[in-house]
């Protein structure tokens, strides 16, 4: 590895999915793939850990709702 930086290019998504029902998994940065849809929109480090969104659900049920931001990495470059 002959990088430290890793600068994403990220697309705003906004999710309206069931409160509770959101899935994360903890990576490592260095390991973030394209079209891996990350709650944090910065710059990271090789080795921070970012959260990563697994799943979610959204049914038509009277279930709670709540908005929340993603971000789909649709580039990654690293310096």
């Amino acid at each position: 590895m002959h990088y430290s930086m890793i600068k994403p290019v990220f697309k705003e998504e906004e999710l309206l999915i069931d409160k509770g029902s959101l899935k994360t998994k903890r990576k490592f940065a260095f390991l973030l793939d394209i079209n891996d849809r990350v709650l944090i929109n910065r710059n990271f480090y090789v080795n921070d850990e970012v959260d990563v969104v697994l799943d979610y659900t959204y049914t038509n049920s009277k279930r709670p709702k709540e908005k929340i931001k993603s971000y789909v990495l649709s580039d990654i470059s690293k310096e």
